[in-house]
This record gives C-alpha cells, sequence and structure tokens, in this order.
C-alpha cells in the first residue's frame, strides 16, 4: 500500500503567492479561510483555492503576492499575540511558583468580570462612606446628559475636606431617570444619592456646582431651590466657570468667518477621493499641517484648533480648490481674511484659558483668579489695537500689512470690549464673592474693614498680618500646609470660611469627563448594559 509519508513532500514557497497558503506547526493552512490541508501536493492545494474561493483565484500574479503578504502579516500577529500570552504565562510561573495554582485557578468568564466590577465598585462605595464621617464640609457638582440608549444619566459629584485639609474627589452616585428630567425629579435623586447612597449630612453641604441648564437654574422649580426648601437654608450656587468662559465668546460675531472655514473643510473632508488627494497634494508641496480639522461644537477647544490649521493652510488651500466645481470668493476677500487672522488670535487666548480652568482637583479662588487676569489681558489688548500695536496678535501681525494696522485695531478693540462687557456680566456673583475668596489666597492683602461681618474674621485676619512669622511661614509654605499649622481654637473662624471655600467646585469639568468615559463604556457595541452596571464601571473610572 502506498504511504504519503514516504514521499517526502516538501512545501514549495511559490505556493504561498499562487495558492494563498502556508506552514504553520508542519501543517499546510489556507490564509484565506484557515482550513488545513492534508498533503503538500499543488494539486490538492490549486483544487482548494479555485473551489472555495473562485473569486481570488482571478486575481494577477501581482495581485495575489500582495493578497498573501497582507494575509500572512495578519496570521504572524495573531500568533504573536498567543504567544506573549504563554509567554506571562510562563513568567507568573517563575517568578512566584508557589502560587501557580492560583494564577491557575483565575477565571476570567463574562459573569465573574461582571461581578469582579461590581465587588471593586461596592467596595469604593464603602470606603467613601467611612470618608464621609469625617468630612468638616463637602459640595456637590452635577450634570445631566443621556446615554446611547436615550436613558438619562445624572452624575452626582462629591468634594470634601477633612480637619487635616485633606480633600476627597469622588463619585457620589450616577443616577439613571427613565422619566421626566424636571428639577423635582432631579433634587428627588440628589436626595436619594446623598442621604442613602453615601450618607452626607445635609447640613455639612457648601455649595452647588452646575452647568446652568433651566431644570437645574429656573426660578421656581430649579433643583437648587427645592434642594434648599428640603434643607431648611440657602446654599451658594455657581454656574460653571467654564461653560460662562465658552458663552462669553460666543459674543464676538464673526460667524462669517467660521461658517465658511467649515463649508471648505467639510467640502474637502467629506468626499474620500477629494481628501485623499487633498493630503497627497500637502506631502507635496511639503505643509505645515498635513490635514485639515473638523469642527465640532461640543468640545472646547474645536474651534481655535481648527482655526489654526485653516490658516497654517489657507494659501495650499485655495491653490487646491482652484480646480474645483465650487468656488470661495471670500478667501480673495482682503477684509474677511483679516477678520479670518483676528478671530483665530483672539480664540488661540480664549482657548489657553480654558486649558487653564480644566483639571480635576481645580480650586475655584484659583479659577477666579485666572479669569480675572484674563479680563486684565482684555483691557491690555483693547488699549493696544486703539493704539495700532498688535503685538499680541501674532497672526494678524504677520499677514496684516503695517499701515493698516491702525484702522483694524480700532475695529477689533470693539470686539474686544464687547468680550470685557460680556465676562464683566457673566462672572458678577463671582465679583461679589472676590473679597472671600482673594482672603483665602493672600489675606496679608486685604482690608479687615471691607470683608463681610457675617463672618467675623477682622480679629483673627488682623493678627496674622501682624506675625512676621506667619507671613514667612504663608510665603514659604503651599496654602493648603499654612492653614493646617494654624491654631485651630484661635483662628477656628478663618480655618472654617477656609476649609468651606477648598471644598467647593468651580466647574463640572469632572462630569463632563465621565460623560466621555460613560459615551466610550455604552457604545453601539455594549448598548446592554444595565443601569447598575454602567454606575459599577463609572465608579471605577472615576
Amino acid at each position: 500500500k502506498r504511504k504519503i509519508e514516504l514521499e517526502h513532500r516538501v512545501f514549495n514557497t511559490e505556493w504561498t503567492s499562487k495558492y494563498l497558503c502556508t506552514v504553520s506547526k508542519d501543517k499546510i493552512l489556507c490564509l484565506v479561510c484557515r482550513e488545513t490541508l492534508a498533503f503538500p501536493k499543488e494539486y490538492n492545494l490549486r483544487r482548494h483555492f479555485e473551489t472555495k474561493h473562485p473569486i481570488l483565484a482571478k486575481l494577477n500574479p501581482n495581485e495575489k503576492k500582495i493578497k498573501a503578504a497582507s494575509l500572512v502579516e495578519t496570521l504572524s500577529g495573531e500568533q504573536q499575540f498567543f504567544k506573549k500570552l504563554l509567554l506571562l504565562g510562563n513568567a507568573s510561573q517563575k517568578l512566584c511558583p508557589e502560587k501557580r495554582g492560583i494564577f491557575e485557578n483565575v477565571s476570567l468568564s463574562r459573569m465573574t468580570v461582571q461581578r469582579r466590577i461590581a465587588d471593586i465598585s461596592t467596595n469604593l462605595s464603602d470606603q467613601l462612606k467611612q470618608r464621609v464621617s469625617e468630612f468638616c464640609f463637602y459640595s456637590l457638582a452635577m450634570d445631566e446628559s443621556t446615554d446611547l440608549k436615550h436613558t438619562a444619566q445624572l452624575l452626582i459629584f462629591i468634594r470634601g475636606i477633612d480637619k487635616n485639609f485633606e480633600m476627597t474627589e469622588e463619585l457620589a452616585g450616577m443616577c439613571s431617570m427613565t422619566g421626566r428630567t424636571t428639577g423635582k425629579e432631579i433634587s428627588s435623586e440628589v436626595v436619594k444619592c446623598v442621604n442613602d447612597k453615601s450618607g452626607l449630612d445635609f447640613t455639612k453641604l457648601v455649595a452647588i456646582c452646575t452647568d446652568g441648564v433651566p431644570a437645574m437654574c429656573r426660578k421656581k422649580v430649579r433643583t437648587v431651590t427645592l434642594l434648599e426648601e428640603f434643607i431648611g437654608r440657602q446654599i451658594t450656587k455657581h454656574h460653571c466657570i467654564i461653560h460662562q468662559q465658552v458663552l462669553c465668546s460666543k459674543v464676538l460675531k464673526f460667524e462669517h468667518v467660521m461658517s465658511v472655514v467649515v463649508s471648505i473643510v467639510n467640502y474637502i473632508r467629506s468626499r474620500g477621493l477629494k481628501h485623499r488627494t487633498f493630503r497627497v497634494f500637502l506631502e507635496g508641496v511639503d505643509a505645515k499641517c498635513r490635514d485639515l480639522n473638523y469642527h465640532t461644537k461640543v468640545r472646547w477647544l474645536s474651534r481655535g484648533r481648527v482655526l489654526q490649521c485653516f490658516v497654517a493652510l489657507k494659501e495650499e488651500v485655495a491653490e487646491f480648490l482652484q480646480n474645483e466645481p465650487i468656488k470661495f470668493p471670500e478667501l480673495e476677500n482682503e477684509s474677511w481674511n483679516q477678520d479670518l487672522f483676528f478671530f483665530c488670535d483672539i480664540t488661540a487666548h480664549l482657548n489657553d484659558l480654558n486649558i487653564q480652568i480644566q483639571g480635576k482637583n481645580q480650586l475655584i479662588f484659583q479659577m477666579c483668579a485666572a479669569v480675572k487676569a484674563f479680563k486684565m489681558k482684555l483691557k491690555l489688548f483693547r488699549s493696544q489695537l486703539s493704539k495700532g500695536e498688535m503685538c499680541h496678535f501674532p497672526t494678524c501681525a504677520q499677514h496684516i500689512p503695517q499701515h493698516k494696522h491702525a484702522k483694524l485695531g480700532e475695529k477689533y478693540a470693539k470686539q474686544i470690549n464687547l468680550l470685557i462687557e460680556d465676562f464683566d456680566r457673566r462672572f458678577t456673583l463671582y465679583k461679589e464673592e472676590d473679597i472671600q475668596l482673594k482672603l483665602i489666597e493672600d489675606f496679608f492683602s486685604v482690608d479687615p474693614e471691607e470683608m463681610p461681618l457675617d463672618l467675623q474674621l477682622e480679629e483673627e485676619v488682623i493678627e496674622l498680618q501682624c506675625s512676621a512669622v506667619y507671613r514667612n511661614k504663608h510665603r514659604e509654605s503651599s496654602l493648603r500646609d499654612f492653614y493646617k499649622s494654624l491654631d485651630n481654637e484661635k483662628y477656628k473662624n478663618l480655618i472654617e470660611v477656609t476649609l468651606k471655600t477648598f471644598s467647593i467646585f468651580g466647574s463640572t469639568y469632572i462630569c463632563e469627563q465621565t460623560f466621555s468615559i460613560m459615551n466610550m463604556n455604552k457604545n453601539k457595541h455594549r448598548s446592554s448594559l444595565t443601569d447598575d452596571h454602567l454606575e459599577d464601571i463609572m465608579k471605577i473610572s472615576t
């Protein structure tokens, strides 16, 4: 009887590009369907290839070579992945052989992972409850958004501070609201979360920060008003500083610039062939940027980045559009270009402020100081523009001739003035609290007679201002360390006001960041996540 193994057949490497197959673990493997073939005979390989993959069999030799190289690379990547996992297993066995059994018994099934996530979330909630009992004061940050299934998700973050000035910033709860989302429903969920889930004492609540939506801020039925009625006293209310800064930027009337920029970007990027041609064109002319950015209104920094990129590529864009059927005459308009350059510069300044007040654990008086400094910069810009000086507007200085600076400076100084007026109007509340915030940051520069009488801080501040020891300590150490060093009995009123101020949220940035995490976790591939499981994931993520 004939025995195949005695024929000593060998796989021919040419068959890889000819029939899209290769050798894997001493077996012939089809790269397309991953089916194992019995023997390395060309007839068998050709029959399988032409029968199972007739479309690929019609490719010319060069196309087959390219396809084979791609499939071999994919197979190699998969093998490396499994090889890496095996190496990790071997490493754990060598590093701690006595715990080999524990590693082997770890279950990674879907239900086990789900239960483990729930256990970790429960543990985090228990830890928060323990820390809550040590809080001297706390504040809340709240925001509401809808997920992929149109369920309204209310995020409630807590920032608490203990007597040692140790701050805790955690997600107190994520409330899923399937019905109405009026102030009454939201306030009810907040009470449940604060009282039942977290065990917080409402008497220690200092302030609430929201994003300013009607359900939170409407005068008669807003959430904060209903909470004040429930608690029986007034609460300090803050509208997110970042949201107000973004709203201020909308007072600038440059829609005629932004609409054209967005139209051009969309025209180039929304068509696959045109977009690829544009990118090849940019590479050919060695442009500063390799592509145009899309504009997204919900992203705070998007407008500035789009404008900067567009200005950098303006000449290349104009050259590329010359042979296109759709024309954009604004690109040749001198006045429109001047507005574009100014809008690019002022938006860059606004973006710098936005970045400065973003981030977790930002203290409210630091954020207010950044806004105050920006308002002073705006006044400087207005004064310099009125004189025809554009040193703080580099794009304008680079592209606009010197002899036109004076006339355009007066025009753009009016825009800066609109911005100043809107900042003053929107940040009126913080202006009223300026003395208290300034007191916490630098009480040596505060006149005791100007301080609110209800705080009863005059005597304590005078004593500190007259102490050379405390003056040196205030200069050399951080604010937190300085206030920790004060005598609790002698300066108890000042310490109490400081603890309250440290606990206040200046923005709902942490809520916005968590919504981004929520959208990444509850996406179209994981839309069946339950509300409880989603909350567990959010607690661990934050």
